[in-house]
């Protein structure tokens, strides 16, 4: 008897402390979601206006802001986290065979259960379209060497076999199979998997609109956690949760699992001072701003402490067009770059970045020990305080004693025309070499053609790492490993076109395809990596001035991590209290739409 009322005494306490918790968690606002809470929307400056930056993955990336976006609506088969460490992504499993005696060696992935933002399942067949796409002879793409490990791989590339030769198949619908025709470093070809330039695209959004597909959200379909619902120019971009990322669509899912916020919204019909005096001085539930991606030069001594720095694995550089007739020495190229201090060039952008010292940024892997920064191991390779009575030399060894050069550089959609005052210092500092330097600012359509089309004397954008490798950096360089496309001359031999300023060395070619196949000599092929960069630092067919830096500043979001290429991960951002929010920021988003 006694038991049996201890029992309830018990029960009759373990009920009334139930009833308390529940209580205090609906006093302090917690799982107050009711069936209509669609989560929260998260008013931010992310990065500069999407709809003139380049979405489609495949392509060359000349703008590390892409990458941003890129990371949020797209997803391979693995991903990697800040610290390197490799994860799955849409791979649910892998396994990898071996035979021999057969030279067959195999990994098979499953993929998990997800679909595009549209409600179709990412299926195999969506990876072996993206990657017979990047090895298509009429596609460019600097990624194409990462996948040249694959059976037939740089055969197909070359127009020697057909995309139908190339050892990669869908098995059945989640089952992808990739061949290789000897023991490769698997982990490295994992690694590869983590490229924004290798997730899935599908073939019948693609093939319609082969030209223009990423630029519009009725057409940019995605995988990722994210979809971008809304882009206009100079208004309002909206990435909002895809309900099919990872679901299976069954009745009465949990639409929160896999991503907490409901929408990323950002307002580019303000500027990023706007922006960010809006996140300073917010109040009364005014013009709110959670999070901040940049912030202008004058602002960030200002925020400097609350900035949170990334590795963004890319380096801004000026590139030099190699058939211009100024720039088809070598020691021109180099005297120019080498007579730049970056330290001034990395002081006039602010922001935390870093001085170029090589052409690999920071944070790229050394592959001599996962986890080791190429950067770090292989040191300075180029002056970072300038070398002026260098550059005199080498002009002088090459007989050139001045000329006029165009600079093209991307107008700011900042705010602060940070691009434009670096151009300013390098016109002052060439014009004591004798060079005359006209500077044309650029936006948009008009600047991204003339990058793709070779129409200027020198440009500014960013190289970005398409891969964790410095290998990834360095093969574009290289005429058989750029990527580019295919030429067919008499007699069916094929020409690939060089890398995008045109530029041609031999001995460094042959370095990269040395490189290529030290696949399973990992010491070897590091040495090898470190030699081809300072080779290429000679050549110079790029001048290198910073390495870029992601900054993230919030004091409202939790949650928050990062990928190793440096763009920020929201699946899990969390806005304390966001019910208090939601009316002031949809009101706020209905008067941006509704301006002309």
């Amino acid at each position: 008897m006694k038991k049996m009322q201890n029992a309830k005494k018990i029960l009759a306490l373990f009920l009334i402390a139930s009833m308390l918790f529940l209580g205090l968690m609906n006093i302090a606002g917690c799982n107050k979601r009711s069936e209509d809470d669609k989560g929260a929307v998260i008013p931010m400056y992310l990065a500069g206006d999407p709809s003139n930056l380049n979405l489609d993955p495949g392509k060359l990336i000349y703008s590390s802001e892409a990458v941003k976006f890129l990371g949020l609506i797209f997803e391979g088969l693995t991903v990697m986290d800040e610290n390197g460490k490799l994860q799955k992504g849409m791979a649910k499993s892998w396994t990898i065979s071996e035979n021999e005696e057969k030279s067959e060696y195999i990994i098979e992935f499953e993929l998990k259960d997800s679909k595009w933002s549209d409600g179709i399942p990412v299926s195999a067949d969506d990876f072996v379209y993206a990657w017979k796409r990047i090895l298509d002879p009429d596609f460019s793409s600097p990624a194409a060497p990462l996948l040249y490990s694959i059976k037939n791989a740089r055969a197909v590339k070359e127009g020697d076999m057909t995309v139908d030769d190339l050892g990669v198949y869908a098995l059945d619908t989640t089952t992808l199979q990739v061949t290789f025709d000897h023991k490769i470093d698997y982990d490295k070809f994992l690694e590869n998997c983590a490229s924004i330039a290798l997730v899935p695209v599908r073939s019948d959004t693609v093939d319609f609109r082969p030209e223009d597909w990423a630029k519009t959200p009725a057409n940019l379909l995605s995988n990722g956690p994210f979809t971008v619902k809304q882009m206009e120019y100079n208004k309002l971009t909206s990435l909002e949760r895809s309900t099919y990322y990872l679901l299976p669509g069954k009745k009465g899912e949990n639409i929160f699992k896999y991503v907490t916020p409901y929408k990323l919204s950002l307002d580019f019909s303000r500027n990023i001072t706007q922006m960010t005096d809006a996140y300073l001085n917010a109040s009364d539930n005014k013009d709110l701003v959670f999070y901040i991606g940049s912030v202008p030069v004058a602002k960030y001594s200002e925020l400097e402490s609350k900035a949170d720095l990334k590795d963004m694995l890319s380096t801004y550089s000026y590139h030099f067009n190699t058939d211009v007739a100024l720039f088809k020495k070598w020691e021109v190229r180099k005297a120019l770059s080498i007579a730049l201090d970056r330290n001034e060039i990395a002081r006039i952008v602010g922001l935390g970045v870093k001085p170029a010292t090589g052409i690999v940024p920071t944070g790229v892997i050394d592959v001599k020990a996962s986890g080791d920064d190429f950067r770090k191991a292989g040191g300075d390779v180029i002056p970072a305080g300038g070398d002026m009575a260098g550059a005199k030399t080498l002009l002088q060894q090459a007989g050139v004693t001045g000329g006029s050069i165009e600079l093209k550089v991307r107008s700011s959609e900042r705010g602060d025309n940070a691009d434009e005052a670096i151009a300013e210092y390098v016109k002052s500092v060439w014009a004591q070499l004798g060079f005359t330097v006209t500077i044309k600012p650029m936006k948009g359509v008009e600047y991204s053609n003339d990058i793709f089309e070779k129409n200027y004397d020198v440009i500014g954008y960013d190289d970005q790492a398409v891969g964790v490798d410095a290998f990834s950096v360095l093969a574009p360089f290289a005429k058989p490993l750029s990527g580019g496309k295919v030429e067919f001359q008499n007699e069916g031999v094929s020409i690939a076109e060089g890398y995008i300023t045109g530029f041609q060395d031999d001995a460094y070619d042959a370095l990269l395809e040395e490189i290529l196949l030290l696949d399973n000599d990992i010491e070897a092929r590091t040495q090898k990596l470190h030699e081809a960069e300072k080779k290429l630092i000679d050549l110079s067919p790029v001048a290198p001035l910073y390495f870029n830096t992601s900054i993230n500043i919030t004091d409202k979001l939790t949650g928050l991590s990062y990928s190793k290429f440096g763009f920020t991960i929201f699946t899990k951002a969390n806005l304390k209290n966001y019910l208090d929010y939601t009316t002031t920021i949809e009101d706020t988003r209905e008067t941006i739409v509704a301006q002309d």
